[in-house]
């Protein structure tokens, strides 16, 4: 959720226009174009966009940008590095003009400059200037934030784990209205009793993540409104591929024995709906046609036998202690495995310790053997939300294939949608990986497409939620009105 504060104090070239999942708009570029074949994209940098310190943002700063993401190789850098293999390949060959050259036709590289993970500009001269052992001021700008954005807000306090404080840029190259914000506070508040009572009394304006059931008696206070938006994310548990669960027939059982009906209809009471495999059905790439599993205890008994897994097998769940929607559905899924012969030990832990335990590099042994997580993608696009929670090459730290799963077939699929120039092989080669993933050889329980429900005080307007900026807020289109 830290791309909550970067959305209001920096800025990508482009953007996705409000709502929208593939219409865009010019933040630092006022206009873009690519050549015939969609290998060559050139981008005009505003005039007259400076950072946060006075210091001018144009090409040259735009292609340091990209290049300290690239040469750091930090996270996001792996999404980029699918279009261009070399930071020597960004060129500024006039002071607002930047050129990508990528390494082969891309029609999805528009979307990738777009996203909020990476695509961020930042003032690389100031970083230069705080530089360590060349980490261009990497070490510094973990808890410093001066200076370094374009956008509407400057961070102006930053406790971890607490608050981030949001003040207006003055000199920020758009137009300021009536009823803007000056000052935008982000308090973390990880108790959804306590956000809920926060957004009644009117000491926040804006909470999200609460639980069905407080959502369900908000919706008649008259003070209040809530937005209910799906999104690119689907929740699921992950099945570490090792000891027990080291066969795709035992996963195949874990996913025959999940509660579904009862998930969706008693606990998420219309506020969420099935997932169809790994893929949101608002991402692109989404495969309709792709399994869905149905609850069969008789048919994860046998799939359970088969696999060799005995009656009276223990396994372990690891899960955020804050979620209650979350605790009921294990708690579902516990009584469902009992009656099939299996104890499943759930254990709870702060969402820090979780993240924690999914990053980390061990043998897979050592990991429980399932753990409840939800994921989308960086960009609108099926291999950006698949490629980190299943590749081979993304075990442990690399990704987020907390589990250890590698299927092979399903890395062969992955590389022809990454190197695909043609709608129709980007199509197919992710239509069978996802038939593969859900179906043949899973790695994980898919159960939920969420509905973010966003609560907001009555007066906030100028909310728009966009299904590929999951979890945070066009702070410049908010406004407080009437």
């Amino acid at each position: 959720r830290s791309a909550m504060a970067i959305r209001g104090a920096y800025e990508q070239l482009i953007a996705l226009k409000g709502d929208t999942t593939d219409e865009y708009e010019g933040l630092i570029a006022e206009g873009w174009e690519a050549n015939a074949d969609q290998s060559v994209w050139t981008f005009h940098v505003r005039e007259g966009v400076t950072f946060h310190d006075g210091s001018p943002c144009d090409a040259e700063a735009v292609r340091t940008s990209f290049e300290r993401l690239l040469t750091l190789e930090l996270a996001p850098a792996f999404e980029m590095y699918r279009f261009l293999s070399d930071p020597s390949q960004i060129s500024a060959p006039g002071p607002l003009t930047v050129v990508f050259t990528l390494d082969r036709p891309q029609p999805l590289f528009e979307a990738a400059v777009s996203s909020q993970y990476g695509g961020q500009i930042v003032n690389t001269v100031r970083l230069k200037e705080l530089e360590s052992e060349g980490d261009w001021g990497h070490g510094w700008a973990e808890l410093n934030q001066e200076g370094l954005g374009t956008g509407p807000y400057r961070i102006t306090s930053f406790e971890p784990e607490e608050q981030v404080i949001l003040e207006r840029f003055d000199g920020y190259w758009r137009d300021w209205e009536a009823g803007q914000f000056d000052r935008v506070v982000i308090r973390v508040v990880p108790e959804g009793a306590a956000r809920r009572q926060l957004v009644e009394r009117g000491d926040a304006d804006i909470v999200d993540g609460l639980d069905p059931e407080a959502l369900q008696a908000l919706e008649a206070d008259a003070d209040l409104v809530i937005d209910h938006s799906y999104s690119t994310e689907v929740d699921y548990i992950i099945l570490t591929v090792a000891g027990p669960l080291a066969t795709p027939e035992a996963r195949q059982a874990m996913c025959y024995a999940f509660p579904y009906d009862e998930v969706i209809e008693g606990i998420y009471k219309g506020y969420g709906k099935r997932a169809v495999g790994p893929v949101a059905e608002l991402c692109r790439g989404f495969a309709p046609g792709t399994f869905q599993y149905q609850t069969d205890l008789a048919k994860a008994k046998a799939l359970l036998a088969q696999a060799g897994v005995a009656e009276g097998t223990e396994l372990t769940l690891m899960m955020d202690a804050g979620d209650a929607a979350d605790a009921s559905t294990v708690q579902l899924f516990q009584a469902n495995l009992a009656e099939i012969g299996i104890t499943l030990s759930v254990e709870t832990v702060t969402f820090s310790t979780l993240t924690g335990v999914l990053f980390r590099d061990v043998a897979p042994e050592e990991q429980p053997n399932l753990m409840q997580w939800g994921w989308w993608p960086a960009y609108n696009d099926a291999w950006s939300h698949l490629q980190a929670q299943v590749l081979c090459s993304a075990q442990g730290s690399a990704g987020t294939n907390a589990g250890y799963y590698c299927n092979p077939r399903v890395d062969e699929l992955l590389t022809e949608a990454l190197d695909a120039t043609d709608p129709a092989t980007y199509e197919e080669a992710l239509a069978e990986a996802q038939q593969i993933l859900s179906r043949d050889d899973p790695p994980a329980i898919y159960y939920l497409q969420p509905q973010w429900s966003t609560v907001l005080r009555r007066d906030i307007q100028g909310f728009a939620f966009n299904p590929i900026y999951v979890g945070t807020f066009d702070f410049f289109g908010l406004r407080r009105g009437a």
